[in-house]
């Protein structure tokens, strides 16, 4: 069995944080995590890729299954670029200099809209006003330690990962259920998270795996988006 299924496969099994005593190490789960979120926040630039497998799963069973590639490149404070590509989606997304593109390759139609010149109003700002969200949001903003809210938490210790040690943590609340392996040492990135959602049926279990790039490669026209021939333009209405 790959690694990254025995990693998938331990965020599966039941959690249990209830009244657990965590493992004892130096850092909590909440310091490792305010740690790895701080890091990443500090850089002006970085990329990666990730591979998200989204498996639905009723009375024990998966009922379906999906995979998808993401390529993310990020210049603060407001250039971003998240490519998905898979079973279910073939979307690019751009945000430069106030306005946001998304690109649905599938049906041939791009949208813009005018955004906040920065990559955290402007993410908050199509979420809340036209209930858009971007793949892998926890590692597109800067100020994610403001947002992220658990009740209880949990260090299983330091696992490998693809040859890397990572500190493997665990955050729960009544509706969600987060497993997260984070770089231990000076570059303390996520390497791969599992997110479980218990708050409806059949629930649904989003396993990422992350893969860190040489931020050097990014180019300014990586941020440029030029219509293709057969691309048509569309409204983006408000959900509100």
């Amino acid at each position: 069995m790959k690694l990254v299924n025995k990693i998938f496969y331990a965020a599966g099994a039941v959690f249990i944080l209830g009244s657990t005593s965590l493992i004892a190490e130096e850092m909590s789960p909440k310091e490792i995590i305010s740690k790895a979120q701080e890091y990443l926040g500090s850089l002006d630039k970085y990329t990666f890729d990730a591979v998200i497998y989204d498996t639905y799963i009723e009375d024990g069973e998966e009922v379906f299954k999906s995979t998808h590639t993401v390529s993310a490149k990020i210049v603060r404070p407001d250039k971003l670029r998240v490519d998905v590509k898979g079973d279910t989606k073939d979307r690019s997304n751009y945000m430069s200099d106030g306005v946001y593109t998304m690109v649905d390759h599938s049906f041939g139609y791009y949208g813009q809209v005018t955004v906040p010149k920065n990559i955290d109003d402007a993410l908050d700002f199509l979420l809340n006003k036209f209930g858009i969200n971007a793949p892998l949001t926890s590692l597109l903003y800067k100020d994610m330690p403001k947002r992220t809210h658990f009740s209880k938490s949990k260090n299983f210790g330091v696992v490998d990962v693809h040859g890397v040690p990572c500190h493997y943590i665990a955050f729960r609340n009544h509706k969600k259920e987060v497993h997260i392996w984070v770089a231990a040492g000076d570059r303390p990135l996520v390497r791969n998270y599992s997110v479980i959602d218990h708050s409806d049926t059949p629930h649904l279990r989003i396993d990422s795996s992350i893969a860190w790039r040489d931020a050097s490669g990014i180019k300014p026209s990586d941020f440029v988006f030029t219509p293709s021939k057969g691309l048509t333009k569309i409204s983006v209405e408000s959900a509100n």
